[in-house]
């Protein structure tokens, strides 16, 4: 009894919440299917280890660190308030969803920040090696129930179309993203002679399910690259410090490429597929204004037409919003877009729409990010934190993951020959949750892509105080030297 409450801390509950992810999003997709309902019991479970983590921490530490998280709780209570306000007040009959729905995107984003500091806090002085555990383990239920799913014939499809496997999962974009950065810390504990048996059969069952069977780009592309990564930090780092080459981890790496391509080639690839799919439908969709391919949607041309022609209903769009749809069509035409390029007109009408409301409180504290007409929400998560949460919800959102990596990026090159490959690695991580995040959107929101992304940054931000420390430690002794002369 005593063994197991010794093992019973703070450490070891966040890393069975993160073993836990993978579990908890089968049950929500299962439960969701099989009761069509949009609310699963793990929606209410999942944030409740974390929740108790921090009442811990709160209770236990000194009145200091209670003053920060009181004011740190007001300042995100008060923001939230205030974007729930304005959305409201924003809201049109076209708009995607309600102030519930975009409550719940609050509450997800304020939880991804209360998370990032409790792995930060909890892990500043620990070892880490349970943590590098636990998501190597995670990625393994991820990919095995996957395979399952595949073999089982109960996987859910990718795209609507049929193309694509994506498991017991909701989006394929999501498990792309977990997957490709889980990859991160995979390939850092590569040279664990314990770990190794464990993480090559992930790492290729991964590659397998990423580049032939998914069918997002993420995932083809994404795997290759961080392969490629490895294999050059590998490289950089021996010739810059002079060290002899693992030859069994570069032939391994380079062999998974070489694998890939010919797997791609040989058998054929969803992502493949789709972006055919999508190239083939791109002509199905014609503007009756010019007699020629349209360069918005089917559903929004019909909108812009709607608009044109005032039929439609009262109150569907703001005055802003009829003129924004207006504004995307020129310039969509102008600048050839492609219809089924959604990502682009999403983000282009949403930078106009902000011009267009002249709004100081929205610019602010944001517009609503559901406050759009379906294909209008904006997918890539960096532009949606500026310009549907406004200046204040992207300081207090995404502002703490861009200062760890700029922070670490700085101390790393201040500090060059003191980086080893695991910093680069895990920098490069948050570099690419990052990228991510941008391009294919639907990331931080996520709780469990958010989860591996703040356990990187955790990481990167362990491995940047131990280069910053040797630094401080290097220049006390060439002080004390100085002294003594």
């Amino acid at each position: 009894m005593g063994k197991i409450k010794g093992k019973i801390n703070t450490e070891n509950i966040l890393c069975a919440f993160i073993i836990l992810c993978p579990i908890l999003d089968i049950a929500s997709f299962l439960w969701r299917n099989c009761f069509n309902t949009s609310i699963s019991p793990s929606t209410i479970i999942r944030p409740i280890i974390p929740i108790c983590v921090a009442i811990y921490l709160f209770f236990k530490e000194d009145n200091k660190f209670k003053k920060w998280v009181i004011i740190g709780g007001l300042i995100y209570l008060i923001y939230g308030i205030i974007h729930l306000v304005i959305f409201q007040n924003f809201h049109t009959l076209s708009s995607y969803s309600n102030v519930i729905h975009e409550a719940q995107y609050i509450a997800n984003y304020t939880f991804m920040i209360l998370a990032l500091g409790i792995f930060l806090y909890v892990f500043k002085d620990k070892d880490v090696k349970n943590l590098n555990k636990s998501i190597i383990i995670s990625a393994g239920i991820y990919i095995i129930s996957i395979f399952i799913a595949i073999l089982t014939k109960t996987s859910s499809s990718t795209y609507i179309e049929g193309m694509g496997y994506k498991g017991w999962f909701e989006s394929g974009n999501s498990i792309s993203t977990i997957l490709i950065l889980s990859m991160f810390i995979c390939l850092i504990n590569l040279k664990d002679k314990k770990l190794r048996k464990l993480i090559i059969p992930i790492i290729i069952l991964v590659g397998i399910y990423l580049t032939t069977l998914i069918g997002t780009r993420v995932g083809l592309y994404g795997f290759i690259l961080v392969l490629v990564i490895y294999a050059f930090v590998e490289i950089l780092y021996n010739i810059l410090h002079k060290q002899k080459f693992n030859k069994r981890v570069i032939l391994l790496v380079v062999a998974g490429i070489c694998a890939v391509i010919l797997v791609v080639i040989a058998v054929g690839s969803s992502t493949v597929q789709r972006r055919q799919h999508l190239k083939d439908i791109q002509k199905d969709i014609v503007d009756e204004n010019t007699n020629i391919e349209s360069h918005i949607t089917g559903s929004l041309l019909e909108i812009k037409q709607g608009i044109e022609n005032k039929t439609l209903e009262e109150g569907y769009l703001s005055e802003a919003q009829e003129k924004s749809i207006l504004e995307l069509y020129d310039i969509a035409n102008k600048l050839n877009i492609k219809n089924n390029d959604q990502r682009m007109q999403q983000l282009i009408y949403n930078v106009v729409l902000v011009k267009n409301q002249h709004n100081i409180l929205s610019i602010l504290f944001g517009n609503g990010y559901m406050n759009n007409f379906r294909e209008l929400v904006l997918e890539m998560e960096i532009p949606a934190f500026l310009l549907n949460f406004g200046i204040c919800g992207f300081i207090l959102y995404f502002v703490p993951f861009l200062s760890i990596f700029i922070y670490s990026a700085y101390i790393g090159l201040k500090n060059i020959k003191k980086i080893n490959q695991e910093y680069i690695l895990l920098l490069l991580g948050a570099g690419f949750a990052l990228a991510i995040s941008f391009l294919a959107g639907y990331t931080f929101f996520n709780m469990s892509t958010m989860t591996i992304i703040v356990v990187i940054d955790t990481l990167l931000m362990k491995q940047t105080m131990k280069i910053k420390g040797l630094a401080k430690k290097e220049i006390k002794q060439i002080d004390s030297k100085k002294v003594k002369k």
